[in-house]
């Protein structure tokens, strides 16, 4: 896996460093998107003993012209991509009544017009090279309903929607799509909700989200687990 490339959006905090320093470790070159500049310069520092090569590109995953001119430079400096992981997301859990619009086009911009514009600015390359693996971090609530999801489970119904019918239509061309779908994981996305206390240890942890992704790279490239559901062995 020592030559493999991959491209990691939300890559400075919570699940998008994590599955960073799990591909790191296998030895991937990594090219890593975030909004934060200085915590994309951290991650940097903290992996490079591990990757041979790591670029960083801060700015906005639902800017179509900032991913499409960053995804050519990442293709110019590393010769090609293997993968992308679609990671960057954006929650706020409040109730229909409580919510407002510019909430929703927040959540909207991140965790849909990010998943469509870097698809999109890859799809044509990894077609010509017959190869790819598309990943994208969606969540339970793509599948569910609950309180305070309305914002929320409505863009990620919408990533399962988008990546099951992506699927379909690219499989021809040997590019494998794969939605990972977690129950509750503690990052500060969660944290900063009122989750019980003693809780947080037993929900899944940001390492078992990247876990995860490394085992579906390394799956032979006629096998496409095309959905896998993450949730905690024993919430109670």
């Amino acid at each position: 896996m020592s030559n493999q490339v991959s491209v990691v959006t939300g890559a400075s905090r919570g699940i998008g460093k994590a599955i960073a320093k799990k591909l790191a470790k296998d030895g991937h070159a990594l090219a890593l998107f975030g909004r934060d500049v200085d915590k994309l310069e951290e991650i940097k520092r903290e992996l490079q003993n591990d990757s041979s090569q790591i670029e960083i590109f801060a700015g906005d995953v639902a800017d179509e012209n900032f991913v499409v001119s960053s995804i050519n430079e990442v293709i110019e400096k590393f010769g090609k991509v293997d993968h992308l992981i679609n990671n960057a997301g954006v929650a706020y859990f409040n109730k229909f009544l409580d919510s407002n619009l510019d909430q929703f086009k927040r959540q909207i911009d991140t965790n849909l017009y990010g998943v469509y514009n870097f698809t999109k600015a890859l799809i044509n390359h990894f077609i010509e090279r017959k190869s790819g693996s598309i990943i994208t971090i969606s969540s339970l609530a793509g599948k569910n309903g609950f309180v305070g999801g309305t914002m929320y489970a409505a863009t990620k119904h919408a990533v399962m929607g988008f990546s099951k019918s992506l699927m379909l239509e690219v499989r021809d061309h040997n590019i494998r799509v794969c939605t990972i779908c977690p129950g509750s994981v503690a990052t500060d996305m969660l944290l900063g909700t009122n989750m019980e206390p003693g809780k947080i240890e037993k929900i899944l942890s940001p390492n078992d989200v990247a876990e995860t992704v490394s085992v579906f790279i390394k799956l032979p490239v006629r096998a496409n687990m095309s959905e896998i559901d993450i949730r905690p062995t024993n919430p109670k």
